[in-house]
């Protein structure tokens, strides 16, 4: 049986995330093609679309011409494409298949605590 993951389940897992540094925003924004390349292939594919959404927000908060967005889900986005990004994470990434399964959680668990905040950005933006 599959489990499903409650707004407490998700919550719990991003309250680490609370504390961001402009260090961790411009290491994420200037990984920006690695990322995409990571996340282009195998178990994280489906999450692409969402990924470049992210960083289109991060830019448009980090410019200011978005501000609706909760630090919370700042930290959230910013701390996940870390986790992401770091090749020891819970399960290394260079071991195969089972490697990215970690990463794909991570993407899933954030992608649930942020969607409102991301479906608000692109109405109010006109992303598609």
């Amino acid at each position: 049986m599959r489990k499903t993951f409650n707004q407490r389940d998700v919550q719990n897992v991003f309250d680490g995330f609370k504390d961001y540094t402009s260090e961790d925003a411009e290491k994420v924004l200037g990984s920006k093609d690695r990322i995409f390349r990571m996340v282009s292939g195998g178990a994280l594919a489906k999450y692409l679309d969402d990924v470049k959404v992210f960083f289109q927000m991060l830019r448009d908060v980090f410019a200011r011409r978005y501000n609706r967005v909760p630090k919370g889900t700042i930290a959230a986005i910013l701390g996940t494409l870390l986790y992401v990004l770091n090749p020891a994470d819970l399960i290394p990434d260079v071991i195969p298949v089972v490697g990215l399964l970690d990463d794909a959680a991570m993407l899933a668990l954030c992608l649930k605590f942020v969607s409102h905040d991301v479906e608000e950005y692109k109405r109010v933006m006109g992303v598609k």
